[in-house]
């Protein structure tokens, strides 16, 4: 596991964390989830999200181990 993904679980005590936490806490500069979600589609966000059901209602997720990765790598491209 990496220590990324072993942080943010210590932090958020969870597996997957929806994507209006995700945007408030690590994207604030994105208003929306639906501008999130457009920018994810476009691939200039990489990071994956998903639904537990087919509801266009459905909350949005996003796993830790997926998060963990995309923070890695924007922290690599910094470095």
């Amino acid at each position: 596991m990496s220590d990324t993904l072993s942080q943010l679980m210590q932090q958020w005590k969870a597996s997957s964390l929806t994507l209006t936490q995700v945007r408030e806490h690590y994207f604030p500069h994105i208003k929306t989830d639906k501008h999130l979600r457009k920018l994810i589609r476009q691939q200039k966000v990489d990071l994956a999200a998903y639904q537990h059901s087919e509801s266009r209602l459905a909350c949005w997720w996003v796993r830790l181990k997926d998060l963990a990765d995309f923070l890695d790598k924007q922290s690599e491209k910094a470095a």
